[in-house]
């Protein structure tokens, strides 16, 4: 089992017959476009880096621990209390030990929530700004970053990684199932999954992928992936040029920026769909400023000196950065 955020991923199992079914060909077209997606670090003819399926998630895990630490604790408290002190107004006589135990189990129930509250804030914070994904065109491997040090990357050979837009399970909070590029690393039988990542753009399906609009959103990630995959293929004069690059440090605009990437397109419909914008200004706003202290606390990722060599040391490509 691993998780890829707050993902959980099963491993060290068969790949599904849906799964397999939903394999992406490396050497066949995907899609009739391709976009960047705001999803690109670097780029330059050796390397595409890309941020990682969770880059823009940034702030979720913090602002469940900011609400549901609180939450928690004050209710562990509450029965805590409630445990130890002599009630004899809440209960009868006789079933005070009953109550006392019960106020304990809650109690405990509780406090493994705070706990999980502070496992989701370090996904977010005092972990790596950001954990990218190297596209190498020379070597034709993949690279997904995980932490620094020894055993910190996940390498792939571009030909033998298995690549799908993943559908997570629907979620009526996230508004629909979200969709995500992820690649599995197989074992030498090429059956057995042994490792996962994901990468590039993340979008959320409210309907179903048969339907019109359904399609409409996967095509999302579809385009997305085939701006890497024309890149690995064909090389960098072959994908649109990239406008605006992802910061690889802490910047609130950048933040800004990643949350309301396409809200402009979105407003410029008009009618409802303005009026709609305007109602997810300001969650997401607050999201932005939950993803800039993020990366204020987070660790710059360093990639090792083998995967730099391998990239030819190569100074990458860059634009301007919003």
């Amino acid at each position: 089992m691993a998780y890829d955020y707050l993902t959980r991923v099963s491993l060290n199992r068969p790949v599904t017959n849906k799964e397999a079914s939903r394999r992406v060909d490396v050497h066949k077209p995907v899609a009739d476009e391709a976009t960047d997606a705001y999803t690109v670090f670097a780029m330059n003819d050796i390397y595409l880096e890309i941020c990682d399926g969770s880059y823009r998630q940034q702030g979720w895990g913090l602002l469940a621990f900011l609400v549901g630490f609180p939450a928690f604790a004050f209710l562990a408290g509450f029965c805590i209390q409630s445990a130890v002190v002599d009630t004899p107004a809440m209960v009868r006589s006789g079933e005070q030990g009953m109550f006392s135990a019960g106020m304990w189990v809650l109690a405990a129930i509780n406090l493994l929530c705070c706990a999980l509250t502070v496992a989701m804030l370090l996904r977010d914070c005092f972990n790596y700004r950001h954990k990218a994904v190297r596209f190498n065109r020379q070597t034709r491997m993949v690279y997904a970053f995980r932490h620094n040090g020894r055993g910190g990357v996940i390498s792939v050979p571009w030909d033998k990684a298995f690549f799908y837009p993943h559908r997570l399970p629907s979620n009526s909070m996230a508004g629909g199932a979200p969709t995500l590029m992820r690649c599995f690393v197989l074992d030498d039988t090429g059956k057995k999954i042994v490792d996962t990542f994901s990468f590039g753009a993340r979008t959320v399906n409210g309907a179903d992928e048969s339907t019109p609009i359904g399609k409409q959103v996967l095509y999302q990630i579809q385009a997305n992936f085939e701006f890497i995959r024309r890149y690995m293929e064909q090389g960098p004069d072959a994908v649109p040029k990239v406008e605006r690059y992802l910061a690889r440090g802490p910047s609130l605009r950048a933040s800004i920026s990643v949350w309301f990437y396409g809200l402009g397109a979105v407003a410029s419909a008009g009618g409802a769909m303005r009026i709609l914008t305007l109602l997810v200004s300001a969650p997401m706003f607050l999201l932005s400023i939950l993803h800039y202290i993020a990366q204020l606390t987070s660790r710059e990722p360093v990639w090792p000196a083998e995967i730099e060599a391998a990239c030819g040391n190569a100074q990458p490509t860059v634009a301007t950065v919003a």
